[in-house]
């Protein structure tokens, strides 16, 4: 699968759970003057209102982390594309709220359907 072609499925299978894509963030394109031959690095940042909401409701201090990010890259001297997913287990675990630690094992989970999803080339 191509780099292209694997943005696309990611982007296809967020619409198809529901999250919006509310920003993308081109990493090398942002360092290209600064880092020789800066493989492809696209940042997508995704949310979900519903967990957003309920995110936010449980704890305002939350709202520095969100939206989640998904990072696409080319690795291995760009013959491998890595999708990658934030683990909001982790990442949403300095609040400490029960409440909080929901919302983020079912965005968690949301998030690995993503990967699961992404269509494979034969």
């Amino acid at each position: 699968m191509t780099f292209e072609e694997t943005v696309q499925s990611v982007k296809k299978n967020l619409a198809k759970l529901g999250i919006d894509l509310v920003g993308e963030f081109d990493v090398k394109k942002y360092l290209n003057s600064s880092f020789d031959k800066m493989p492809r690095h696209l940042i997508l940042m995704v949310c979900e209102t519903e967990m957003a909401s309920k995110l936010i409701a449980s704890d305002i201090q939350m709202s520095i982390l969100f939206p989640c990010n998904i990072t696409i890259k080319e690795v291995e001297d760009n013959s491998i594309i890595e999708v990658s997913i934030e683990d909001t287990d982790t990442t949403w675990s300095p609040s400490f709220k029960t409440a909080v630690a929901d919302v983020a094992k079912k965005t968690n989970k949301t998030l690995k359907k993503v990967l699961d999803n992404i269509e494979k080339l034969t």
